[in-house]
């Protein structure tokens, strides 16, 4: 998918979808952001870009965990999510006075040069349809010694959250065509050689890959039924099921129930994850 397929992706009824999962989405992948923050020792930053921000939750926890001293910029091409983001950013209060919020491509976007102490995203610079070069735009951005910091997925055989689904769903539905090793997408990065050596050609330095294993919980009010239709609607499923007939829908639905079923407790699914914890420097 090209940059211009994901921009429209995004703000299309996909990116409306992801707005009203939100808060959900940012309960569940918190411990991941704070992770990374503190894998980083991001503390001493005082300029930082957050890239691929969605709707700000984890711009908000960098303006809280900093203080008011520092300026976070969050940049999403998806104008729904931005939305949701900005109303966060009201309920900050005087916490928030050095936050702002950009609708732009950060692969091409203009932020002028040597800016930024910290570049940080957690799952937002997988979708990049010329990485390097998008990394190497984004490195100009950073001041002398700046720093990189990125959460990414690991390979899907290390995600069941998305793997057990995408496995049921295939068992009623044909298997779509498989896309390019490395395109852009949720597992672009799964490879840690491939992520330094293309950081590596972007001009950064000092690269390190480091596996971070995650728990995945899907909360739901709805009971167990409810909770798997939500899990399964989001990702790579999701997209699967856009154009196919309810009867189709229905079946994947129960092949994903019969197998997420031993997940389910304590009123959510709870299914392991495991990300790389990505660190570079512009030395």
């Amino acid at each position: 998918m090209s940059n211009e397929e994901q921009i429209a992706y995004w703000n299309g009824d996909a990116g409306r979808k992801w707005a009203q999962r939100d808060a959900m989405m940012s309960r569940m992948l918190a411990p991941v952001a704070e992770a990374l923050m503190n894998h980083a020792e991001v503390d001493a930053a005082r300029a930082v870009l957050d890239v691929g921000c969605g709707g700000g939750s984890e711009t908000l926890m960098l303006a809280k965990r900093l203080g008011p001293e520092a300026c976070v910029l969050g940049v999403d091409v998806s104008a729904p999510l931005l939305e949701i983001a900005r109303e966060g950013l009201l309920s900050l209060g005087d916490a928030g006075k050095g936050v702002a919020f950009l609708e732009a491509d950060a692969s091409s976007h203009d932020f002028g040069e040597a800016r930024f102490d910290l570049l940080f995203s957690r799952f937002g610079v997988m979708f990049f349809d010329d990485a390097t070069a998008a990394f190497t735009h984004l490195r100009n951005a950073m001041l002398p010694g700046g720093r990189l910091a990125f959460a990414c997925w690991q390979s899907l055989s290390n995600n069941p959250w998305t793997a057990l689904p995408l496995k049921a769903a295939l068992s009623v539905l044909p298997p779509p065509p498989p896309p390019k090793p490395r395109s852009p997408g949720p597992f672009a990065f799964a490879e840690s050689d491939y992520v330094e050596t293309l950081l590596g050609d972007a001009g950064w330095k000092n690269i390190a890959v480091t596996p971070h294993k995650v728990s995945m919980n899907w909360e739901g009010s709805g009971g167990f039924d409810a909770t798997a239709r939500e899990l399964v609607n989001t990702g790579p499923v999701g997209r699967l099921l856009v154009d196919v007939d309810d009867k189709t829908r229905e079946a994947v639905h129960a092949a994903a129930a019969d197998i997420l079923a031993p997940y389910y407790q304590n009123v959510q699914l709870s299914l392991p994850g495991a990300v790389w914890l990505v660190t570079a420097e512009n030395a």
